[in-house]
């Protein structure tokens, strides 16, 4: 192939959307409460919500019971529902880590403490969730704030749902 062709297909690719190159969401690592690696490429195969929040957001504790209510939903299909908290130990202890993760016993509660997933993901505000294919690509932007009023659950058991027949 020329220069010029595969220009011409990862243009078409980029303005359709689709990635074409590896992204670097593969590669991105968090702890668990209990002081585990865990990298998002282990997820591969399954549709990824990740909820971004900590300890300084006022909607965490309805995020966290939505996803919980989302993960419950989704149980049994090719789909990880994660709570993710930007804050280091200092900010939120791993005790506190893992007393929500008890409150969510369906969501991988995970750090992103250095904030670099966060911002990989072009992460704005809190709480911000990014929603992932299969193959760890980002789907559709990501979405800043929580209206507990919305119909938040059923917006992303329809992503879900979507990227299950890809």
């Amino acid at each position: 192939m020329t220069n010029r062709f595969i220009r011409i297909i990862v243009g078409i690719a980029m303005v359709a959307g689709i990635s074409v190159f590896p992204t670097r969401a593969q590669d991105t690592s968090f702890s668990t409460p209990d002081g585990q690696t865990v990298s998002l490429s282990s997820f591969r195969g399954n549709a990824v919500v990740l909820l971004f929040s900590g300890m300084k957001d006022p909607q965490r504790r309805e995020g966290l019971k939505a996803l919980q209510e989302l993960a419950e939903r989704e149980k049994g299909q090719n789909a990880k529902i994660c709570w993710v908290s930007i804050d280091n130990e200092t900010e939120m202890p791993s005790d506190r880590l893992r007393t929500i993760a008890t409150a969510a016993p369906s969501v991988s509660v995970l750090r992103d403490a250095s904030q670099a997933a966060f911002k990989r993901f072009k992460g704005s505000q809190l709480p911000t969730v990014v929603v992932l294919d299969k193959q760890g690509n980002p789907f559709g932007q990501p979405r800043g704030g929580f209206n507990p009023n919305s119909d938040f659950i059923n917006d992303l058991a329809s992503m879900i749902e979507a990227l299950q027949r890809r």
